[in-house]
């Protein structure tokens, strides 16, 4: 059987259109009711995929993260609760309560035309993400950042991530900054903090549109991985260092017991097995830590294996 010319051409037109409309799995018709989706889509269609695929994840034992849902505060705050702390990362320039086209994703319309929001939450991660849909969008936006009283940001200076840390002991990350346009090419983005506000600059002059940066809060007690890493600040693991050299080990011990006293669920569980069944190896690495400037950290692996750590990484400089 022939097939004439121009019904070879409608096919092809018409298979076009239907691959063109199922980008990531997701109809034509939703992309084109959500500008936001559809420009993520355009850009990082993994995390797009990843939204549509990987539901939240649920930590065993009770330390069971908050479900991801629409946020309808007025700073549009996304929270990951873990063994009694809360962090949130919130859009106060998003408008409106938003729409979930996805189970894994959140889309805001923002005060600002062109430029749209969205949040995206798994398991592991939860993201801001910002799409600049053109040029007269700022360069510049901010994020408060949501964390119990005693809380501080700082910008680490090996590779610009920003650190959490709570009364001398870290909590979570927003992961190094990105921004990327229409072709994929990479574009010049940076943070700087003010207070507990985390502040993006996306240089996008001459970019192609749209453009989309992703401020990602992270978390370094993973329990759904049966790990974490307790970390003390510069500052805490200096004052520790400084009774031993007063008291000695066992003074050292004393003071180690006192900072750990400030944690709650699991983290102080992890931290008193340190002075408890190993004070002595905790001080010793508390020592090592001090004398090279770095942190002194914690670590746990279940089922209950505990070991102590000299860090550099996501360690605060006070």
């Amino acid at each position: 059987m022939r097939i004439s010319a121009r019904a070879l051409i409608v096919a092809l037109a018409t298979a076009l259109a239907l691959t063109s409309a199922n980008v990531a799995g997701i109809p034509a018709f939703a992309q084109a009711d959500d500008p936001t989706l559809a420009a993520l889509t355009e850009v990082v269609p993994e995390i797009i995929e990843e939204a549509r695929t990987v539901p939240p994840t649920e930590i065993p034992d009770g330390d069971v993260q908050r479900p991801f849902a629409a946020a309808t505060d007025p700073g549009h705050t996304l929270s990951v609760s873990v063994s009694e702390t809360e962090i949130g990362i919130g859009m106060p320039e998003a408008d409106g309560a938003g729409s979930q086209p996805l189970p894994g994703l959140v889309t805001y319309a923002a005060k600002q035309p062109s430029v749209s929001f969205a949040h995206q939450r798994t398991g592991q991660i939860a993201r801001a993400l910002t799409v600049i849909h053109d040029a007269s969008a700022p360069t510049e936006y901010r994020f408060p950042i949501s964390a119990p009283e005693g809380s501080m940001l700082e910008v680490e200076e090996d590779d610009g991530t920003v650190l959490i840390y709570n009364n001398d002991f870290y909590l979570g990350e927003i992961d190094l900054p990105w921004a990327k346009d229409a072709n994929g090419n990479p574009v010049p983005t940076s943070y700087r903090v003010e207070g507990m506000t985390l502040i993006q600059t996306v240089n996008h002059a001459g970019a192609a549109y749209p453009v989309v940066a992703d401020p990602a809060l992270k978390l370094q007690c993973e329990w759904w991985k049966a790990m974490c890493r307790l970390i003390f600040s510069k500052k805490l693991t200096k004052q520790i260092y400084n009774v031993w050299f007063v008291a000695g080990v066992a003074g050292a011990i004393e003071a180690l017991k006192g900072a750990c006293d400030k944690l709650k669920g699991k983290a102080k569980l992890i931290c008193k097995i340190a002075y408890t069944s190993g004070g002595a190896s905790a001080i010793y690495k508390v020592r090592e830590a001090a004398r090279k400037g770095q942190c002194f950290a914690i670590r746990f692996q279940a089922p209950g294996i505990v070991w102590y750590e000299v860090r550099k990484k996501s360690c605060q400089s006070k």
